[in-house]
């Protein structure tokens, strides 16, 4: 199987918040979070293993992640009260309606 954090571009250098996400998410299936990312466009597209769909939402979210640190840091927050926001960020991403909408874009 791909390493999909190498193919995300997630480093150590991506911040508190992204990293522990997008870890979470390949070991919970990079398969299913991307069919659910993408439900209604390229419905039928088919692909393999080095599955395009996959690569696109592991790169939109880590970018969507980057952005809400991004917020955080300028809001002023140190970096043990941005790593509370994990469990939240981490809920709000894995709810079925938004990786629908964020697959839209």
């Amino acid at each position: 199987m791909i390493e999909w954090l190498v193919v995300w571009g997630v480093t150590e250098a991506v911040g508190i918040l992204v990293k522990p996400i997008l870890e979470d998410l390949v070991k919970d299936g990079a398969k299913d979070f991307a069919k659910d990312f993408f439900k209604d466009s390229l419905k039928n597209v088919i692909v393999g293993e080095k599955d395009p769909r996959k690569v696109a939402a592991g790169k939109a979210i880590k970018k969507f992640l980057e952005l809400v640190q991004q917020q955080l840091k300028i809001a002023g927050l140190p970096p043990d009260e941005i790593k509370r926001y994990i469990k939240d960020v981490k809920q709000f991403i894995n709810n079925k309606s938004v990786k629908e909408i964020l697959g839209k874009a």
